[in-house]
C-alpha cells in the first residue's frame, strides 16, 4: 500500500515539474533523474567497452617455425644441446612446438651420427653464442 502511495507522490511531483518547470530543490532532483533516464534510453555509445583480460600473458610463439632445420647447421643445433652433458634439451626448456622439437632432435642425432657434432660435449666454439633457450640452471 505504501509503495502505491509513494509512486503516486512521485508521479504527482513529476507532473508538477513538467508543467511548471520549477527550480526548487525537489524539482531539480527530479529533473536530473528524468534527464538521465532519457539519456540512458537513447545512448548506446556510453556502454562499457569490452576489453580482454589484462592479466593474460601473451602466447609464446615457436622461434623456429619460420626457419628450415638442417643437420648441417651445427651452430643452430648446438643451442639446443647441454654444454656439459651433450643431452638434448626438452620442450619445456626450449619452448619449441612439438613438430620443431622433433625436427631438432632428429637433426641433432643425424649430425652426431654423421660427425658434424660431438656426442658428449658442446663444441667450445659455440659456448659464447647467445642462448636461444630459456635456461635458468644449466645441468
Amino acid at each position: 500500500m505504501f509503495v502505491v502511495r509513494g509512486s503516486r507522490f512521485v508521479h504527482h511531483v513529476l507532473s508538477q515539474h513538467t508543467a511548471k518547470h520549477s527550480t526548487t530543490v525537489t524539482g531539480q532532483f527530479v529533473r536530473r533523474i528524468s534527464s538521465t533516464a532519457h539519456e540512458i534510453g537513447k545512448s548506446e555509445a556510453d556502454m562499457p567497452v569490452k576489453i580482454g583480460n589484462p592479466f593474460k600473458e601473451p602466447e609464446k610463439g615457436c622461434i623456429l617455425c619460420n626457419i628450415k632445420v638442417e643437420y648441417k647447421n651445427v651452430q643452430l643445433l648446438s643451442q639446443f644441446v647441454s654444454p656439459h652433458t651433450g643431452r638434448i634439451y626438452g620442450r619445456h626448456i626450449t619452448g619449441l612446438c612439438g613438430r620443431k622439437q622433433r625436427e631438432i632432435s632428429k637433426a641433432i642425432k643425424k649430425a652426431q651420427h654423421m660427425g658434424f657434432m660431438s656426442v658428449t660435449l658442446k663444441d667450445p666454439i659455440f659456448l659464447r653464442d647467445p642462448n636461444i633457450c630459456n635456461i635458468r640452471h644449466p645441468e
